[in-house]
């Protein structure tokens, strides 16, 4: 479970970038930005491949400044298949801070998938 960083020219700039992780065993998986660049988040989804029975999908921000400015952004209804996150309000990575979505362990072998979007700034 590597996650695959892409960026392209959909935005008409250049600075669309999609963090991706797909998992095909039925383990639980993180996908996180890299944190090495100032970033806006655009959204976040995560796709189970058929109906999970887990707690709900977590959006976590998580801080430079250390543990005690790290903050849930949002949890996911549980047994949930496909689950999305559009911020609503403006969210800015600085270089160090990430944002962590934790897709639980889908209860049997059902396969997920998490795709964050961010642009660059």
């Amino acid at each position: 479970m590597a996650i695959t960083k892409t960026s392209n020219g959909i935005d008409g700039r250049g600075n669309l970038t999609v963090y991706t992780q797909e998992n095909a065993g039925g383990d639980a998986q993180t996908c996180s930005t890299a944190g090495g660049q100032v970033e806006k988040l655009l959204f976040v989804i995560a796709m189970y491949e058929d109906a999970p029975t887990q707690t709900g999908v977590l959006v976590t921000f998580n801080s430079a400044t250390g543990a005690a400015y790290d903050t849930v952004l949002s949890t996911g209804s549980a047994n949930v298949q496909a689950n999305s996150y559009i911020p609503a309000s403006e969210i800015i990575i600085q270089p160090g801070d990430t944002i962590d979505v934790l897709a639980p362990a889908p209860g049997g072998v059902i396969g997920s998938a998490v795709s964050i979007y961010t642009e660059a700034l």
